[in-house]
């Protein structure tokens, strides 16, 4: 204990002290940064486990068939979010025995001021053109189609899968009227429609 005494009375105290608050300001820094650090990974990760889902569809035969994604935690940003999927002619021993011809429409819900591009492979250098309409249904409610103006067709000899990336954009711009975006929800369908290629 005299030892302790002799050592802590050796010290100058104007040193000590800057020595302290210089070490506490440190601490403070790295637990500060470290957070940030956290927080913003932890927002990240969250984000992209929210918005990207994956699934796929099997035309083996005429039908319509429909994906639904909901977006409930889209916020406004520079980086646009990305949805694949998959159309396939095939499914395990399962395939077409015809040859088909298949559309693709986007049906959303309109509550939120979306941008959408579609590309047919995943390096983004096929965009998609598509006709832009909006309806009202029996109920009132309004729905904003995207009509893609390309049919693709597959061959019931050569299995296949088409790839494509849905692009969503939730301009930046739109962050000072997030407030009252804040919430909104919103709900796209994607249609694939399968019919049977027929000799003119």
């Amino acid at each position: 204990m005299k030892g302790i005494k002799r050592f802590l009375s050796n010290i100058d105290q104007k040193t000590f002290k800057s020595y302290f608050i210089l070490s506490v300001v440190l601490i403070l820094t790295i637990v500060g940064l470290s957070k940030v650090r956290f927080t913003s990974a932890k927002y990240e990760s969250e984000k992209t486990a929210d918005i990207k889902p994956n699934f796929a569809f099997f035309i083996t035969d005429i039908s319509t068939q429909s994906q639904s994604i909901k977006l409930d935690n889209i916020v406004p940003s520079d980086e646009p979010y990305l949805y694949t999927f998959t159309v396939s002619n095939y499914k395990g021993n399962r395939k077409s025995n015809v040859d088909l011809r298949y559309s693709i429409e986007i049906i959303t819900t309109t509550n939120l001021p979306l941008d959408f591009r579609l590309y047919k492979n995943p390096n983004f250098s096929n965009q998609s053109q598509y006709t832009d309409f909006t309806e009202q249904n029996t109920d009132g409610v309004y729905f904003r189609h995207l009509l893609y103006d390309s049919e693709s067709i597959m061959n019931y000899n050569a299995p296949t899968t088409d790839t494509y990336t849905l692009w969503i954009s939730f301009p930046s711009s739109y962050k000072s009227d997030f407030n009252s975006l804040n919430g909104v929800m919103e709900l796209i369908d994607v249609e694939i429609v399968a019919k049977q290629v027929t000799d003119v």
